[in-house]
C-alpha cells in the first residue's frame, strides 16, 4: 500500500497524528472512557444518538493498535442498538472479496475460509485477530460487511495514468476524486518528506498524491452508494483519512452526502485536548502500556 496513511506504529503519519491530538491544553483533563465533542466531555447517548441520524459514520483507526479495534466493536454495537438499518464498510478488503464477506456473514464460512478466501494476509497483512471480533459481531447480528477498497492495480493505474483512461465498468465507476485541499495537501507533502524516497521530486509527490485520493474517492464511493438508500454506512479506515474531514469526508460531499460523523479514539497521555476540528467527537482511551 502507499506510506503514509497506514498508520503503522512510527510512521510519518501516525506520528503527525499524534502531534495534532495532543496539541490543545485544557484545565479539565480528559479521562478515560469519556467522549469529548468541541472541548468538552459528552455522555455516550448523546454522540451516538449524532452519529446514528447520518448518513455515513467514519470510524478512524491505527491499524495495528487492538484498544482501537476493541473501540470500534463497542462504537458499532451502541450504533447498531440505535440503527438496525446499518452497514459495515471495511478499508481492509478490495470489492473482489465482497463474495467472500457475503458468505461470511451468511455462516457458509470459517473463520480460517474468511482469511484464506479473502487474501487477507496480500489484501491487507495486519494481524487478523485485531479484527475478526468485528467480523464475528457482524454474522452475529446479520449486519452486512462492505468490501471499501480497490485492487492495488487499479489504484495504481488510476492515480498514474488517470480515471479518463480507465474505462468505467474497469473502475467500478468510480469518477475522479476531487483536488486535495490546500492544507490536505501540506500535511501529504509533510508525509511524503519523512521518507527517504526523493524529497526533491514533485513528480513523486504528485504521484503519491494523486494514489491517496484515489484511495480516498474509491472508499467513498462505496460507501455513498450503500448510504443513498438510507441505510446507515460505518466505514471502518486508518486515522489519515478521517482526521480534519480533508480524506473521505471531502469526497463524500462530492458525491452528494452531505450527512457525515467523523469518530477517532485517543489515547490518554497527559492533560492535552485533541484539536477539536480533528473530527466530530473522539473516544478517551487509556495510555497504552509496554
Amino acid at each position: 500500500m502507499p506510506f503514509g496513511l497506514g498508520l503503522k506504529q512510527g510512521s510519518g503519519w501516525a506520528a503527525m497524528v499524534v502531534g495534532f491530538f495532543t496539541s490543545h491544553a485544557h484545565g479539565s483533563c480528559p479521562q478515560p472512557g469519556q467522549w469529548w465533542q468541541a472541548g468538552h466531555a459528552q455522555v455516550a447517548n448523546a454522540i451516538l444518538t449524532q452519529a446514528a441520524n447520518q448518513q455515513v459514520v467514519l470510524l478512524g483507526e491505527q491499524h495495528d493498535a487492538i484498544d482501537h479495534h476493541r473501540w470500534q466493536l463497542h462504537t458499532l454495537a451502541g450504533l447498531h442498538a440505535l440503527r438496525e438499518d446499518l452497514v459495515i464498510g471495511l478499508e481492509m478488503l478490495p470489492r473482489s472479496a465482497q463474495p467472500v464477506l457475503d458468505q461470511w456473514v451468511a455462516g457458509q464460512l470459517t473463520e480460517e475460509a474468511l482469511l484464506t478466501e479473502s487474501h487477507w494476509e496480500e489484501a491487507w497483512g495486519f494481524d487478523a485477530e485485531l479484527y475478526l471480533p468485528i467480523f464475528q459481531f457482524a454474522r452475529l447480528q446479520q449486519v452486512p460487511l462492505i468490501a471499501l477498497n480497490i485492487a492495488p492495480e487499479l489504484r495504481q493505474r488510476l492515480s498514474q495514468e488517470g480515471f479518463e483512461s480507465v474505462p468505467a465498468q474497469q473502475r467500478h465507476a468510480i469518477p475522479p476524486p476531487l483536488p486535495a485541499s490546500s492544507a490536505y495537501q501540506e500535511r501529504l507533502t509533510e508525509v511524503f518528506d519523512q521518507h527517504a524516497m526523493g524529497q526533491e521530486n514533485p513528480a513523486m509527490l504528485e504521484r503519491f498524491t494523486q494514489a491517496q485520493l484515489t484511495w480516498d474517492i474509491a472508499m467513498a464511493h462505496r460507501l455513498a452508494d450503500v448510504a443513498k438508500d438510507g441505510t446507515l454506512a460505518v466505514g471502518l479506515m486508518g486515522l489519515g483519512h478521517v482526521i480534519y474531514g480533508h480524506g473521505v469526508e471531502h469526497q463524500l460531499e462530492g458525491l452528494g452526502i452531505e450527512h457525515t460523523f467523523s469518530l477517532l479514539p485517543w489515547e490518554q497521555t497527559d492533560c492535552h485536548l485533541p484539536d477539536p476540528a480533528l473530527a466530530d467527537a473522539v473516544f478517551v482511551l487509556p495510555p497504552l502500556r509496554n
